[in-house]
């Protein structure tokens, strides 16, 4: 996922600076990388078919592992993007989210990082068969 990185530096930013206004960016950025990552899942089976269509030899394998390390991603933003919106109602509860919140959404889009770029690691293998 580009954006990532991105998010990655508001949290850090928000972590800083201690700013609310930081803290709402980069709450609402981890729920976008949610969904993305939930529009990415949801289109992998048709992306797949349409690269065995164009691929002529394809590693049954390596789409498998590219498929499970896409599910861990999927999950894993799944679970910053619930955490975003926990805090998101925090604060239109007009209450603050606990201050361990902002640094477990930063370490899990950091972990997700590494793991979608395995991912387009293995994706890439799969579309150019001839750097295996």
């Amino acid at each position: 996922m580009l954006g990532s990185p991105l998010v990655l530096i508001m949290g850090w930013k928000a972590i800083r600076s201690k700013n609310t206004t930081d803290y709402k960016s980069f709450y609402w950025g981890s729920l976008l990388l949610a969904i993305l990552a939930s529009i990415a899942y949801f289109t992998g089976p048709a992306t797949a078919d349409w690269v065995k269509e164009q691929t002529a030899n394809y590693s049954k394998e390596l789409v498998e592992n590219h498929a499970l390390w896409g599910r861990f991603g999927f999950t894993i933003s799944i679970l910053s993007g619930v955490l975003g919106i926990m805090a998101i109602t925090n604060y239109a509860q007009e209450e603050k989210p606990h201050k361990s919140i902002p640094w477990i959404i930063f370490f899990i889009i950091l972990i997700n990082i590494l793991i979608f770029a395995y991912t387009a690691h293995l994706g890439g293998l799969i579309r150019r068969p001839d750097l295996v």
